[in-house]
C-alpha cells in the first residue's frame, strides 16, 4: 500500500498546456496548481492536459486487459512484464502493474472540478458545462478502471474527490476505501446529473497531431473522440454493479439522443482452409452474394480521426518528440515509431503477442451463414429457398497474407507469423458504438430479456421486432418469430427504441445485427427480395429463411455445451436461459474486441455476476473464470476471486 501513496507525492508534478498546437502534447510534465479555470479558453488546456494524462495510462489498461484475458499468447520474444500478466504471476516490479496511473488522472480531474466555473456563457449558451461533465466522466472512467483491475468488490481502494494540492495531505489514514459498488454508489448519482450532455468538440472534427518518421501521410484526431460520453460511462458503472435496468436505460439514452445505429460491419468471408483449426473444405454452394472488397468492419481500424463504429479513444503520438509514446504496436510486430521510410507501418521480426489457440477454437469452429449458390441475385421474383451454414469461421478471424488488409496477416515468408491489423494505427480503442449495443444486450438479457440479447445479435433493434412476436392465436407461429410481447413492451417503454419519438430511428432498413460482422453475407441485391428491404433480413444471419441462427438452437447447444464441460445439471428455467445467453454474448465480444484490450474486464464482470447469481452454486463464476483462462497456465488458483486481481501495493 505504501508503493501506491509514496507514489502521490509525483502528483504535483504532471500537466500543463501552453498553446492549441499543443493539442495532446506538453512542453513539460508540472502541474499548474491555481491555473485559470473561469475563462473560456484556459480551460480547454487544462481538460486537454488530463487528456495525455489518459495517454500515459493506455498502455497500462490496454496489456491488463488483453494479456489476463484467454485469446492472446506470449512468444518466445514476450516481454516478461506482459508474460507475468498473462500467467498471473505479476510481482510488485511489474511495469504494468501501477494505480498511481489512474490517480494521476483522477487527481487532475478532481482539481479541474473543484475549480472550474461551470456557469460561464457566451451569449445564451453555457460554454462551459459540457467540458465540466466531461471530465467527471473521466473520473469515474478512472475509479471504474481501478475497481475493474484491483480488486472489485473483493477489495476497497483509496477515494477521495478532493484535488490533493499538499503533501500534508497524502496520508494513508486520510483516505476513504471504498469497492466497485460503493465506487459506483458515490458518483454515478453526481454523474446523472449530466446525463444526455454531448462531448466538447472545440470546434473542429479534424486536427493534426503529427507525421511518424516512416510516413508522409500525418495522423488527425477528432477532439470529440478522446472523451468518454456521459451516458456510455454511466451505462458502464450499472452494468458492472448489477443495476441492470438503469445501464439498459443509459446506454439506450445514449444510442437513442445520437441516433446510433447497428449498422453493417461485416468483416467479408473466409474463402480457403486458414491451416489452423478450420478442417471443412470451402463449400461449393457458396453463394457470391457479398461485395468482399467492401470490408466495413476492418476499416474500423485504419488510420482516420473520425474512424467508423468508435466512439472514445486513446491516439497515441507518433513521436517522443510530439508526446506519449505506446509500445502496442511494436508487440503485435508494428514499428510505429520506425525510421524506415514505408507505405504503411513496417513490420519487425521479433512478434510479442499472438492470437492463442482459444481463439482459433472458438474462431475456426464457427458457424457462417450464406445464401447458396443457386441464388446468384439474377432473380428478382423470389427469395432463396433457405440459407446454408457450415463452419467456415467467423470472418472477423480471416487472414490475409502479405499486405495488411484483414484483421490477422500472415508473413508470406513465415506463415507463423501473425500480424494484428488492430494494434498498427497507435491507438487505443475504449469503446465502440457496438460495445454500447453488446453491453445493452448484456444488461438486458440478466433483466429478463434474453431475448432482446438475442435480437442485437441476429436482427439489431428496429420495429422488425414487434413483427416477430408469435401471433399463436391466429395460429401463424413462424420460426424466426423469437420475440415476447413483454420485450416489445419493454422497448416501447423504460428502454424506449420503439417509442413515438425514436421507432422512425429504427428502422429494419438501416439496422443489422452485430453477428453478420463476422457470421454471414448479404444479398447480392442487397435486399431481402420477400420483403423488399435492406438491413438485417438481408442479410443471412438475419434472414426469415435463417432457420439455424435462432434462440432455440443456439442457446440450447450452449446449455449443453455448460453442462458437459462444468458438470452440473442444466435445467430449462429462465435462469439457465440467462445463464446461456450471457455466455454465447461472451462469445460474441471475443469475436468482435479481441485485441482491442477489453477482455479481462469482460471476463472479471461476468464471472462476478454468475457468482453472485448462484446458479449452478456460488461458485460458479469462479470456476467459469479459471475454465476461460486455463490456457494462459495461471501460477496461483483462480477458483479464488481475489487472483483474479492485480494487487494493491
Amino acid at each position: 500500500m505504501k508503493k501506491i501513496f509514496y507514489s502521490f507525492l509525483a502528483l504535483f508534478g504532471f500537466l500543463s498546456f501552453t498553446a492549441c498546437d499543443d493539442m495532446l502534447m506538453t512542453e513539460n510534465d508540472s502541474m499548474v496548481i491555481g491555473p485559470e479555470l473561469d475563462g473560456r479558453t484556459d480551460s480547454v488546456f487544462y481538460a486537454l492536459g488530463i487528456a495525455q494524462g489518459m495517454q500515459q495510462l493506455a498502455d497500462q489498461y490496454f496489456y491488463v486487459g488483453e494479456m489476463r484475458g484467454e485469446l492472446v499468447a506470449p512468444t518466445v520474444q514476450t516481454d516478461n512484464n506482459l508474460r507475468q500478466l498473462s500467467d498471473y504471476s505479476q510481482t510488485e516490479s511489474n511495469r504494468y502493474d501501477s494505480a498511481y496511473v489512474y490517480y494521476k488522472v483522477i487527481n487532475n480531474c478532481n482539481y479541474y472540478l473543484a475549480n472550474r466555473d461551470t456557469a460561464l456563457y457566451v451569449g445564451s449558451t453555457n460554454v462551459s458545462i459540457n467540458e465540466y461533465a466531461a471530465v467527471a466522466a473521466w473520473r469515474a472512467w478512472a475509479y471504474l478502471q481501478l475497481a475493474r483491475s484491483y480488486g472489485g468488490n473483493e477489495r476497497k481502494i483509496p477515494f477521495y474527490t478532493e484535488p490533493l494540492t499538499a503533501i500534508s495531505q497524502i496520508k494513508e489514514e486520510n483516505f476513504e476505501k471504498k469497492n466497485l459498488h460503493e465506487i459506483v454508489e458515490a458518483l454515478a448519482p453526481s454523474l446523472e446529473e449530466f446525463s444526455g450532455l454531448a462531448v466538447p468538440t472545440f470546434g473542429t472534427t479534424e486536427y493534426y497531431i503529427g507525421t511518424p518518421n516512416w510516413s508522409e501521410g500525418g495522423k488527425n484526431i477528432n477532439p470529440a473522440r478522446i472523451f468518454v460520453p456521459v451516458d456510455v460511462i454511466l451505462g458502464e458503472m450499472y452494468l458492472e454493479d448489477g443495476q441492470w435496468l438503469k445501464a439498459a436505460q443509459y446506454y439506450c439514452k445514449y444510442l437513442c439522443n445520437n441516433k446510433l445505429l447497428s449498422s453493417n460491419l461485416q468483416a467479408g468471408f473466409r474463402t480457403w482452409n486458414n491451416g489452423m483449426l478450420l478442417t471443412d473444405a470451402f463449400p461449393e454452394d457458396f453463394g457470391f452474394t457479398y461485395n468482399n472488397v467492401v470490408r466495413g468492419y476492418n476499416d474500423i481500424f485504419q488510420n482516420t480521426p473520425s474512424p467508423t463504429d468508435v466512439l472514445t479513444y486513446i491516439p497515441m503520438a507518433v513521436s517522443s518528440q510530439r508526446g506519449q509514446t505506446t509500445t502496442i504496436p511494436l508487440s503485435f510486430g508494428y514499428d510505429y515509431y520506425s525510421t524506415q521510410s514505408a507505405d504503411r507501418c513496417p513490420r519487425v521480426e521479433d512478434i510479442q503477442i499472438v492470437p492463442s489457440k482459444a481463439y482459433y477454437a472458438l474462431t475456426d469452429t464457427c458457424d457462417f451463414y450464406y445464401y447458396p449458390n443457386s441464388y446468384n441475385g439474377s432473380s428478382l421474383k423470389s427469395a432463396p429457398d433457405t440459407v446454408h451454414v457450415s463452419k467456415m469461421g467467423d470472418a472477423r478471424a480471416n487472414y490475409s497474407n502479405g499486405s495488411d488488409n484483414s484483421i490477422l496477416n500472415r508473413d508470406v515468408t513465415d506463415t507463423t507469423k501473425v500480424y494484428i491489423l488492430k494494434a498498427e494505427n497507435a491507438n487505443v480503442y475504449l469503446y465502440r458504438t457496438s460495445t454500447v449495443y453488446l453491453h445493452l444486450a448484456e444488461a438486458l438479457n440478466r433483466l429478463g430479456h434474453p431475448d432482446i440479447a438475442f435480437a442485437i445479435l441476429r436482427n439489431g433493434i428496429s420495429t422488425y421486432l414487434e413483427e416477430l412476436v408469435p401471433d399463436e392465436e391466429a395460429g401463424t407461429v413462424e420460426p424466426y418469430q423469437y420475440m415476447t410481447q413483454e420485450s416489445i413492451e419493454l422497448l416501447q417503454t423504460e428502454v424506449p427504441f420503439l417509442n413515438i419519438e425514436y421507432r422512425n430511428v429504427f428502422l429494419p432498413e438501416v439496422t443489422y445485427g452485430i453477428h453478420n460482422h463476422g457470421g454471414g453475407t448479404l444479398n447480392a441485391t442487397g435486399m431481402e427480395i420477400r420483403n423488399s428491404v435492406n438491413g438485417s433480413r438481408a442479410t443471412a444471419v438475419g434472414s426469415q429463411r435463417n432457420h439455424s441462427y435462432l434462440p432455440e438452437p443456439i442457446i440450447g447447444a450452449k446449455m449443453k455445451e455448460i453442462a458437459e464441460t462444468f458438470g452440473v445439471e442444466v435445467g430449462t428455467t429462465q435462469a439457465d436461459y440467462i445463464n446461456a445467453m450471457e455466455d454465447i454474448l461472451c462469445d460474441e465480444y471475443a469475436k468482435e474486441f479481441a485485441f482491442e484490450g477489453v477482455r479481462f474486464y469482460d471476463l472479471q464482470r461476468m464471472a462476478r455476476h454468475k457468482n453472485e447469481a448462484g446458479l449452478y452454486g456460488a461458485d460458479f463464476g469462479s470456476r467459469w473464470f479459471a475454465e476461460k483462462l486455463k490456457g494462459n497456465n495461471p501460477a496461483v488458483s483462480l477458483l479464488e476471486a481475489k487472483n483474479w486481481y492485480l494487487p494493491f501495493n
